[in-house]
């Protein structure tokens, strides 16, 4: 092979080369892309957990304070049993 045909397939193999490999600047932006990207797809995950959590908190104390209010309605409930039980045994006395 002569010179020239060396020099015409040096070209275009770099030619190539460049064409299918990024020089170091454009990988890096990419990159960079890539990983905000990443990061925002993070923060729109913590966000979404974040607010299932709050939401969960929501139902929970919800739930507690209907159970709260159960107890104290079955509290009145037993104390108004006490009371009617109370004045059965002082009517009963005052017969005797």
């Amino acid at each position: 092979m002569n010179q020239r045909v060396v020099d015409v397939i040096l070209a275009e193999a770099e030619e190539e080369y460049l064409a299918n490999n990024k020089d170091g600047t454009t990988f890096a932006a990419e990159l960079a892309l890539l990983a905000s990207t990443l990061v925002t797809a993070g923060d729109f995950l913590a966000t979404f957990s974040a607010a299932i959590a709050l939401r969960q908190v929501y139902i929970d104390q919800a739930q507690d304070l209907k159970d709260q209010q159960e107890q104290e309605a079955q509290m009145k409930d037993i104390q108004d049993q006490i009371t009617a039980l109370k004045n059965e045994i002082k009517m009963l006395r005052g017969r005797k």
